[in-house]
């Protein structure tokens, strides 16, 4: 089992820096039988990040809708486990982060003993020697 975070999702969503890498991760993990959770937030997170892309013209909103249609089937439970808010918060704190959102990946992934995978390298960076549940992408490697 592990935790997938949204930004890790993005790039299985639509054509992103590592797109690929994120693409053999989730095979590997599928091949392997592996559960995939995430926070409840996750959905909201990922469709807000992608109407925020649209908004921008990053994307096109027929490539969003398309996105959103592979999030809507992607095979991911949602958790939450008992505790969550109050370690989210907790973490939040600890971490000195200024919003708990990423916080609730590492909660879950801390309550549920699990690794929580992202492709953000300023969170990673910033929380790692803390959190040694978190990877990073960059950590994946890719068969040639």
């Amino acid at each position: 089992m592990v935790c997938l975070d949204a930004s890790l999702a993005l790039k299985l969503l639509v054509v992103e820096d590592d797109s690929a890498q994120a693409r053999s991760l989730w095979r590997s993990w599928i091949a392997r039988g592996v559960e995939v959770v995430a926070p409840g937030l996750f959905v909201f997170e990922c469709t807000s990040v992608l109407r925020r892309m649209v908004v921008r013209h990053d994307l096109e909103e027929e490539a969003a809708r398309q996105a959103l249609g592979l999030l809507l089937t992607m095979p991911v439970s949602l958790r939450a486990p008992t505790g969550l808010v109050e370690r989210a918060w907790n973490l939040a704190r600890d971490l000195g982060r200024p919003t708990a959102y990423d916080c609730f990946y590492l909660g879950v992934a801390e309550l549920l003993g699990i690794d929580c995978w992202t492709a953000d390298r300023r969170l990673y960076n910033a929380v790692r020697k803390k959190t040694p549940w978190l990877r990073h992408l960059s950590e994946h490697e890719t068969p040639e």
